[in-house]
Formats: C-alpha cells, sequence, structure tokens
C-alpha cells in the first residue's frame, strides 16, 4: 500500500543488514512491491534543522499546513524511538493547536493527572513529605499558589521546618505570616482534609482512600462533564493508576494507604514506569508514538524526527544490571548485531508511511557536542558520507519565530469524533450498560471512570472463585472439604467496599453458609458433574464479535429426543455460527450462571432466568460452538441454593439479538445520550457524578 519510493528507500536501508537476512540466507524474496503510483510530489523527504526546538516548531507547522489544505490529524503520524523525544514535540503541536493523542511504552506516573494521586498517597502516608505537599498544594484541586505559597515555603526554608509545620502553625497562629483570606480559606480546608484522610490511611485499603479522594476533590465530577478527548485521556490514566494501586495493594500482607505508598515509591526509583493509557485510535487527532508502538499500523504520512547518531540507531548503553558472564545461553549480543536489529527497526518505522515520509535531523538536541545525521537516513537516501556534517543544509528559524514558540499555547482545536468503523468486541455487560444507558456505557467502557469496591462485587468475586476452582477439582476426582473452600474463599476476599466491620463480617459468615449449600447439592446421589467450567465462547453477529463465559454447562447423555424446536442438527445462519465443540450424540445441555444474590421464590426465580438477556447470549454462543441449541438455561442463587430453570425460547433468542444489534448501532455511531431512570439511576454507580442522574 505504501508508494514506491518509500518502499525502495527502506528496502536500501534494509540491504546493509546482509548476508544476515532471510533473503539472503534462504533465496525467498521479500521485497515488497507498490500497488500504486507515486505522485509528482517526492514522498520520501529529508529536513535538517539547526536545533531540535527548530525542528519540532516545523513538524508542527507542516502538520499544521496539511491540516488546513484538507488533510484529517488523524492521517499523521510523528514516530519517536524512545519517549522522552516526544516532548519537544508534544508542546510543538500544542502551541500550533494541533490535536494529538500520544501512545508511548511508559510516561503514566508522568501525567499531571497521576502525579496529583502520586502526591496525595504519599502525603498521607507521611505528612512531613513536602515535596508532595507542596505539589498536592499548587495543584488544581487546592489551587495554592503566587506570593502567597513561595512566603509559606520561604519560611519553611529559613525555619529549617517541614511545609505541613508551617502550615499547621499558620492555621493555629495566623499572625506568624501575612497572607490573603482567601489562602487562608484555603489552606484551613488543606490541613483538615490531609487530617482526616491521614487518620484513614491507618485503617482503609489505599484505593479506597484514593477514590474518597478523587470524588471529594471534584476531580472526577470536572473530568466526566468537561466531555473532551483530553479529559477522556485523563480519566483513562487514572483508571490505569487505580489498576495499578490495586494490583499492587494485592500483592502486599497489608493494604492501607501508609505501607502502599512507599511501596509505590520504591517501585518508581528502581524504573517502573507503565505505559499511559491506551486513546481511541478513530479520534480525529495525530498520533506520536514510539516506532515499537508502531508495529502493524500505517499512516498516509510519517514524520521521523531525531534521526542522529546515539538516538536512532541508539548508543551503546549496557544494561543497567548486565547478565553475569558465563551465565548466560550463547553468545552475547555484540555492537553489530545491535545495529542490525536498530536497523530493522527503522525499516518498520518506515514502512509505516504511505503517501509520505519526512526524515529530519537537528545539529543540536543539548550538549556540548553537534550531533551528526543517523547512519540509517544515509543507507536509505543513498547520500554520501559528506552529507552526514552536523548542521549542513540546515533551515533557520528567524529571531521573531524562535520567541514566538515561548508564547501561550491556544486551545486545541477539537475535531468531533466520528462513527467508529471497525467491527466490535462486545460482551454481555457493555450491550447491557448500553441498553440500560447510553451515557453509562460511555463511562464504564469507553472513557472508563475509576469506581470505589462495592461489596456486592467483592461478595460475588470470593464465591464465584470458591464456586470454579470446586467444580474444576472435582472434575479430576477431587472433592474439596468445607474447610478447603473457606481457605479459597477466604483467599478471595478483600475488605473494601463494605459499610462497617460488622457488615463485612456478617457477608463473609453469608458466604460460607452458602458455600456449604453448594457443596452438599454437588454431592447429592443424582448431582452432575459439569462439562464445562469457566468456558470461553465468542460468536459474530452483523459482523460484530459478541463474547462471553459460561459459569457451567452440563451435557448429559440422554436416549430421550430433544424438545420441541430443539433439533441438535439446526444450523442457524452462516453469520451466527463457527461451531468448535463436538456434538457427543443424544444429550441434554444446560447452562448455568451462578449468582451471589439471594432469591428464595422459584417463581421469580425461573421469571429471571426467562428474561435473562445474559442467558440467552450464552444459548447463542453454545449455538454457534455446535451448531445446536442448548435445552435449558438456568440461574443458580448461591444464598439460598435455588434453581432457576427454563427451556430456551427461540422467540426470546431473536428478540435478543435484535437488542444486541440496536446496542451495537448506537455504540458504533458514539451515540452517549443519557436514559434517566429513577430506578436505573438508583442502581448506577455513577450516580453521584453523572449530571443526568435523577437518583441524587
Amino acid at each position: 500500500r505504501s508508494l514506491a519510493p518509500i518502499l525502495d528507500a527502506a528496502y536500501r536501508l534494509i540491504r546493509f543488514n546482509d548476508p544476515d537476512r532471510l533473503e539472503v540466507r534462504t533465496g525467498i524474496v521479500k521485497r515488497l512491491r507498490a500497488q500504486r503510483v507515486a505522485p509528482d510530489a517526492a514522498p520520501v523527504r529529508l529536513e535538517v534543522f539547526g536545533s531540535g526546538s527548530e525542528e519540532a516548531d516545523w513538524v508542527a507547522a507542516e502538520i499544521g499546513r496539511r491540516i488546513e489544505s484538507g488533510a484529517a490529524a488523524r492521517d499523521h503520524a510523528i514516530l519517536v524511538r524512545a519517549n522522552s523525544h516526544a516532548d519537544p514535540i508534544l508542546r510543538a503541536l500544542n502551541m500550533g493547536g494541533i490535536p494529538w493523542r500520544f501512545s508511548g511504552t511508559s510516561g503514566l506516573y508522568a501525567r499531571p493527572e497521576v502525579r496529583t494521586l502520586l502526591s496525595f498517597l504519599r502525603v498521607v502516608a507521611d505528612l512531613q513529605s513536602s515535596v508532595d505537599l507542596y505539589a498536592l498544594a499548587a495543584s488544581d484541586v487546592y489551587q495554592l499558589g503566587g506570593e502567597d505559597l513561595t512566603a509559606i515555603v520561604n519560611m519553611a526554608r529559613r525555619r529549617n521546618r517541614s511545609l505541613w509545620e508551617i502550615l499547621a502553625e499558620l492555621e493555629r497562629q495566623p499572625g506568624i505570616l501575612r497572607i490573603t483570606p482567601a489562602t487562608r480559606r484555603t489552606v484551613h480546608t488543606l490541613i483538615g482534609d490531609l487530617r482526616g484522610y491521614a487518620e484513614a490511611a491507618h485503617e482503609r485499603p489505599a484505593g479506597e482512600l484514593l477514590y474518597r479522594f478523587l470524588r471529594a476533590s471534584g476531580i472526577l465530577a470536572r473530568l466526566v462533564d468537561t466531555d473532551t478527548p483530553a479529559a477522556g485521556e485523563q480519566l483513562q490514566n487514572i483508571a490505569r493508576f487505580f489498576e495499578i494501586v490495586r494490583a499492587q495493594s494485592a500483592l502486599l500482607v497489608d493494604d492501607r494507604a501508609v505501607f502502599v505508598a512507599p511501596h509505590l515509591a520504591t517501585l518508581i526509583e528502581a524504573g517502573d514506569d507503565p505505559a499511559t493509557a491506551e486513546l481511541d485510535p478513530d479520534s480525529d487527532a495525530v498520533a506520536v508514538l514510539t516506532v515499537h508502538k508502531a508495529k502493524g499500523l500505517e499512516f498516509p504520512v510519517v514524520f521521523l524526527p531525531g534521526m542522529v547518531a546515539g538516538r536512532f540507531p541508539t548508543g551503546g548503553r549496557g544494561e543497567p544490571l548486565a547478565f553475569p558472564a558465563g551465565l548466560g545461553r550463547g553468545q552475547p549480543p555484540d555492537a553489530e548485531a545491535a545495529l542490525a536489529e536498530e536497523r530493522r527497526l527503522c525499516y518498520v518505522a518506515m514502512t509505516r508511511a504511505k503517501d509520505a515520509l519526512i526524515l529530519s535531523h537537528a545539529a543540536d538536541y543539548g550538549g556540548a557536542r553537534a550531533r551528526r545525521v543517523s547512519p540509517f537516513v544515509l543507507e536509505a537516501l543513498d547520500l554520501p558520507v559528506a552529507s552526514g556534517v552536523p548542521g549542513a543544509g540546515a533551515r533557520t528559524s528567524s529571531p521573531v519565530e524562535r520567541l514566538a514558540s515561548f508564547g501561550t499555547p491556544p486551545r486545541p482545536a477539537l475535531t468531533p469524533e466520528g462513527p467508529i468503523t471497525e467491527p466490535l468486541s462486545l460482551s454481555f455487560y457493555q450491550v447491557d450498560d448500553y441498553l440500560t444507558c447510553p451515557l453509562k456505557y460511555r463511562y464504564a467502557h469507553v472513557v472508563r471512570v475509576p469506581l470505589a469496591p462495592h461489596h456486592a462485587i467483592i461478595y460475588g468475586a470470593a464465591l464465584h472463585k470458591a464456586v470454579q476452582l470446586f467444580h474444576s477439582r472435582h472434575a479430576k476426582g477431587h472433592v474439596m472439604s468445607e474447610a478447603e473452600l473457606d481457605e479459597v474463599f477466604e483467599s478471595a476476599w478483600t475488605n473494601e467496599g463494605f459499610m462497617s466491620r460488622d457488615h463485612e463480617e456478617a457477608r463473609r459468615a453469608a458466604g460460607r453458609a452458602a458455600l456449604r449449600k453448594f457443596r452438599a447439592a454437588q454431592l447429592e446421589p443424582n448431582a452432575v458433574i459439569p462439562t464445562y467450567v469457566e468456558r470461553e465462547f465468542s460468536f459474530n453477529l452483523g459482523g460484530d464479535r459478541v463474547r462471553g463465559r459460561w459459569d457451567r454447562v452440563d451435557v448429559v447423555a440422554t436416549e430421550v429426543e430433544p424438545s420441541a424446536g430443539q433439533d441438535p442438527t439446526t444450523t442457524p445462519s452462516a453469520d451466527v455460527v463457527s461451531p468448535t465443540l463436538g456434538i457427543l450424540g443424544p444429550e441434554h445441555v444446560t447452562i448455568t450462571d451462578y449468582k451471589s444474590s439471594d432469591v428464595r421464590d422459584p417463581a421469580k426465580a425461573r421469571q429471571r432466568a426467562r428474561e435473562s438477556l445474559q442467558l440467552q447470549i450464552y444459548a447463542m454462543g453454545y449455538e454457534a460452538m455446535t451448531g445446536r441449541l442448548p435445552d435449558e438455561i438456568a440461574l443458580h442463587f448461591l444464598e439460598s441454593g435455588l434453581v432457576g430453570k427454563v427451556a430456551v425460547d427461540p422467540k426470546r433468542l431473536a428478540r435478543a439479538r435484535d437488542k444486541i444489534t440496536q446496542a451495537a448501532a448506537g455504540i458504533r455511531a458514539r451515540d452517549y445520550a443519557p436514559k434517566p431512570d429513577y430506578i436505573a439511576c438508583s442502581y448506577c454507580a455513577f450516580r453521584d457524578i453523572c449530571p443526568s442522574s435523577i437518583a441524587r
């Protein structure tokens, strides 16, 4: 799909890896051939600059000119060798008001929204951490700044005291420092908030405390109300940070904030730096990403800045913790092998371009010495070595242009997102959330607003883990004892989201009782051992992928003919069926989903099973994987032990398909208009931050 000059330049480059290429060793022709004719304009260009800032400004200006000429922002990509190389590029794009999305292999902890949360955790774990307290006070949450904050910091420095001690003294003795009334009110709020959080940090899990701050500070509500790609990106980064906090908390003996905060600090000092959130590739924004992240992607126009020796290819830095000599297998990689790998990476970067490839480099990226052009540029463009003299043929900016780069950047012009064109991958929960309220779907699955753990989720997850392990071991001939079930239940339990300690203990006792009742039922003489437990399935519907996981499938051999309408040889439309599970002969199939809720009325249990969209999707999944429908679908309510079981109804399946199609159409159109309903809003986890909620 790339134009011939682009492919030719990339091929010239990779030929310098001969003879260590598959094409040379085996005789296989791997040269890419263009299927399109090049236009009059040269699709491969080289631009040279005096400094890295001039290079970044030119790249942003060039993209701006292309957008003004009618090109879409999403048609442009800027590929960098390392995350840090993107910083001047992003600043230049901001200055030009050009929307962008960055996808790197690290950088989460450097994001302002995440830095604020990190500072909060560190402060509540150690009030004497002046650096973090300063960052929190100056953040958007408290907005302390100007002369007053400078005076407070200077007093702490002169007295050799922590910032917390000065703020606390300022509250007790207002006369020690002359500050504005507004600053005094903010200091009073800050001190009161931190005292409350610091006390809770010794009692509550870090994730719960962090979520409490996120809501009380207004950060969550502000980002949810601001319906822009930038706000969505911040929410996704916050959600990713929450996932890290919860994952790391699970590894510690104690998950309270006073222990989690120093653990995170240790990880960061050791070099841990996760990637930022992946943004919607359909958004109309310039893609700025590392070369590694660009693998498998294509763009009409690709910029490759920073093409100098020491950057691309990277310098010969050794590993921070070198592997001891003699302990590894084979020969350690030499400099030539490393250079060949860098050349392959550059080949990948160049072949991401379809219509235009712009290489660029500058003589000055900071440091004492001028930078020479990358040898990859000389190899790809077949240039003489003399062209590698630093700054040769460089563009220069006027003094006015250089000064303008320090001005206040305008707000990027954000283009409304168009419809989703790629096939969707949908779960029951996504379909159900969208049908309940499209705005709820957006909060939960698009921007992924962080949620505090709910006791019902904790309780249900612990029960399901114990039930799953019981079935898995039972199928192998081992019957778990009550003590073993309790142990699994306890290992999956976390003490987050409960209203009180008494409430937590009551739910824990209810869970143990439910598991004993479940175990007794599974050991009755006529009990059936499940054929499938926690088995994943998926099927196509209207070009979209619907996926899920069965809790339990019972396949029982029988001589009885299937129920009316349940012909095992029936094959629905090819759009739905791709059989992967074999039919074992005459059989009776029941799909069961476990529920932790307490239902004790048999009629109500059957009604819930009959109306369950989740079970209809499960039946469709079984049909897709076997070519026949299951005979029955059931809900097993663990607390009561009641099972609501009904026959599969083809008419309900047809309505379920219509619901999935309806949800998919709305999701594809990005139609997130709210559907306020008092009952739905009352149970919605986002009711406290949703501007459309009618249950607050």
